[in-house]
């Protein structure tokens, strides 16, 4: 059969909303390659035109959708058939498997990786949507994502580092990085029912430093955890008089959030220490350790 032309689909939309019978347009010849079909049904207050990849296989017809006319021209659905059914047809595989084969651009990836993030409720999907944006924009939006190099990240982290926003500079880094181990993932997510391929191979984000974390500013040593634990049993009881303890993680801001905690244990309708249910049902205190405390001046 010949190649089909924008005139033969109008005069055949045409002939179904007069006669109301359901008709199919085939574009090329021969079943070997498959065939790109327009199949036009008659509905009753409209004629609804639908792109199918179509194939023999096993002596049975099967048809994948890849879009409606006109939403989706002649040339576009010809453009897709070829690179994503012509080749795996003659390889003999099924079209119902075949996916997006055109590889994602920086832009796809960005915007499904946030996708992603909202669609699991994770509250920073906006602060990542923002960023990633500026981001794609640098990178270039359009390109392949699988092309992008660590240098090209680099350069966009080096202006801001050099702003002295060394948290920020961080920050970006985290998001290109974060973006990219998704789309690794997401490539062969069964759980997933998108069509779009990125074709990483590498995340280029990975090897690029991250700032130095300061160790011991957020995290309690034992003897600080015991104070804690025993501050929580006795609110009221001052943990260290009179002594001072020695410049540590245990601050003011620890001591202010060990209340909040307090307060909600309380409010849970757990037992405070000391009462008649709290002997009975009490958690077992931990092993005391010694405590480096300094006398006042």
């Amino acid at each position: 059969m010949p190649s089909l032309t924008n005139g033969e689909i109008q005069k055949a939309l045409k002939r179904a909303k007069k006669t109301g019978k359901q008709e199919t347009l085939l574009d090329g010849e021969g079943r070997g390659t498959g065939r790109l079909a327009l199949v036009l049904k008659a509905m009753p207050t409209r004629v609804t035109a639908d792109w199918m990849a179509q194939q023999w296989r096993d002596d049975k017809r099967i048809k994948k959708k890849l879009g409606s006319y006109p939403a989706m021209s002649l040339a576009l659905a010809r453009e897709i058939f070829q690179r994503d059914f012509a080749g795996m047809i003659q390889k003999g595989r099924s079209i119902k498997i075949v996916g997006h084969t055109r590889p994602g651009t920086v832009a796809d990836l960005f915007e499904a990786h946030v996708k992603y993030l909202k669609e699991e409720g994770k509250p920073s999907w906006k602060e990542a949507e923002k960023g990633l944006n500026k981001i794609a924009d640098t990178l270039g939006r359009n390109g392949p994502a699988r092309e992008i190099e660590p240098e090209e990240i680099v350069e966009v982290i080096r202006p801001i580092y050099e702003r002295g926003k060394e948290s920020m500079a961080d920050h970006v880094r985290s998001d290109i990085h974060a973006a990219y181990n998704w789309g690794l993932k997401s490539e062969h997510d069964y759980r997933s029912a998108s069509q779009q391929r990125f074709r990483l191979v590498y995340n280029p984000g990975a090897g690029i430093p991250t700032e130095s974390k300061n160790v011991g500013t957020r995290w309690l040593d034992e003897d600080e955890f015991v104070r804690l634990y025993r501050w929580l049993e006795f609110p009221d009881t001052p943990v260290h008089p009179p002594y001072i303890q020695e410049p540590c993680a245990f601050s003011c801001s620890l001591v202010s959030g060990s209340k909040r905690l307090h307060a909600c244990m309380s409010t849970t309708g757990m037992p405070k220490s000391g009462s008649s249910t709290g002997r009975r049902k009490r958690m077992e205190r931990p092993t005391p350790f010694p405590c480096r405390l300094s006398p006042r001046n």
